[in-house]
């Protein structure tokens, strides 16, 4: 792995409606970290009122450096060759303004059962990952296709 780009910051979020079982929202977001992380990691919750007055959960977890690196690449290698595709091939898309912020959302119901999916739309878990040293897209790109080629 190339040591001039370096996983900083590792944020996922998921919303959960009242009509939902929130253990099962938990769970989705949990699935998306190694295993060993999984009892020892602190999820966030935050409760909200909805336009029309409904609660909404939203449960969030956050890691940074080495267990930040450890869940991307668990994350990255979970996916199936062709959402690894998708996801190199839409990167323009899935950047922020500063490069070094990569938008990935999976799905929710997916992550649940186990799978990690690339999934756009609304009913997903939000992931953004901050990788140190991405000036630009292609230095993006070049760091995910390392890491890809590290499953």
């Amino acid at each position: 792995m190339d040591k001039t780009f370096r996983v900083r910051h590792f944020k996922a979020s998921v919303f959960a409606h009242a009509t939902e079982n929130q253990s099962k929202v938990r769970s989705s977001l949990l699935n998306i970290v190694p295993s060993s992380m999984r009892d020892s990691l602190n999820v966030n919750e935050e409760v909200v009122m909805g336009h029309h007055g409904n609660e909404i959960r939203i449960y969030g977890v956050e890691l940074h450096s080495d267990s930040a690196y450890e869940a991307l690449k668990y994350l990255i290698c979970s996916l199936s060759e062709s959402d690894k595709n998708i996801l190199l091939m839409s990167l323009d898309s899935r950047v922020g303004d500063s490069s070094s912020h990569l938008y990935i959302r999976l799905g929710k119901q997916e992550a649940y059962m186990g799978r990690i999916t690339i999934r756009d739309g609304n009913d997903v878990i939000k992931v953004l990952v901050t990788v140190e040293g991405c000036r630009a897209v292609e230095d993006l790109k070049k760091f995910l296709t390392e890491l890809i080629r590290t499953c």
